[in-house]
């Protein structure tokens, strides 16, 4: 299928979280080699930073089992308490850039036990990618349930391919009635960037964002997480017309820009 990508402006409205249930949600608070908050009993984790962080200075790195099967899941504790009658968002950023690891977002609605499958765990496995990607899905909790445990599985590739490890940052488990509907245009104002490059791309933004140059036919060229006033190096761009989207994580803007 053949990609067109039509720049109409920005976007009217994103979603914000308004009330989120889990705790240090950006993973920036951490004890004695874990982070606040979570079970990681028998598991490597390690702090993600600079690029291995989604925003602020640290992200959760999870090291995949070096067996062939299994996983190894991290998940906030304790258990988060839920209304059967509530539609909740699970939602948050993964960065699987190995071949040795893969990941899936995985809650359990639960009472005594697991009360087995439900829409809030991933169908598939991560591709490896070297941007950040974000997951979301939103259900309401299994008949029975009294508490929620979302959580982040990470598995091996393969016999060979095994004990890599995924970075998670900025999750979200939140009743969906508490998120609010918030005008994006203000950040769009915020985000500036020379549309006509040489060598470097100046961008000026609000807080840290994640950059992602994307050629005319829907390719992703580089993506960055950067703060303002960071420069990316497009020296190695062909010339021609590339867009350029903005992400912070609760916004997204867009601009094309020429590479001269």
């Amino acid at each position: 299928m053949k990609k067109i990508f039509t720049i109409l402006g920005v976007s009217a409205v994103a979603l914000m979280s308004a009330q989120n249930l889990i705790p240090n949600p950006g993973f920036e608070s951490w004890t004695a080699g874990a982070p606040d908050g979570y079970f990681v009993t028998g598991i490597t984790v390690v702090q993600g930073t600079g690029a291995n962080a989604h925003s602020g200075n640290f992200a959760i790195g999870i090291t995949a089992p070096t067996a062939a099967t299994g996983n190894k899941s991290v998940n906030p504790t304790p258990d988060i308490t839920i209304d059967v009658s509530k539609t909740y968002v699970f939602s948050g950023w993964y960065l699987d850039n190995t071949p040795n690891a893969k990941f899936k977002y995985w809650n359990q609605f639960r009472n005594t036990a697991d009360l087995g499958s439900n829409p809030l765990q991933a169908a598939d496995f991560s591709v490896d990618s070297p941007a950040w990607t974000f997951f979301t899905a939103e259900a309401m909790p299994t008949a029975g349930a009294t508490v929620a445990r979302p959580g982040f599985r990470v598995y091996s590739e393969s016999a060979t391919n095994n004990g890599g490890v995924v970075y998670v940052d900025d999750v979200l488990f939140q009743d969906k009635a508490t998120m609010a509907v918030t005008d994006v245009k203000s950040y769009d104002s915020e985000v500036k960037m020379n549309t006509v490059v040489g060598n470097e791309l100046l961008v000026t933004l609000p807080g840290r964002a994640t950059v992602n140059i994307i050629s005319a036919d829907g390719k992703l060229i580089s993506s960055n997480r950067i703060n303002s006033g960071d420069k990316i190096n497009t020296s190695s761009l062909t010339k021609g017309i590339y867009i350029v989207t903005v992400d912070n994580g609760s916004a997204k803007v867009s601009r094309k820009v020429m590479k001269k």
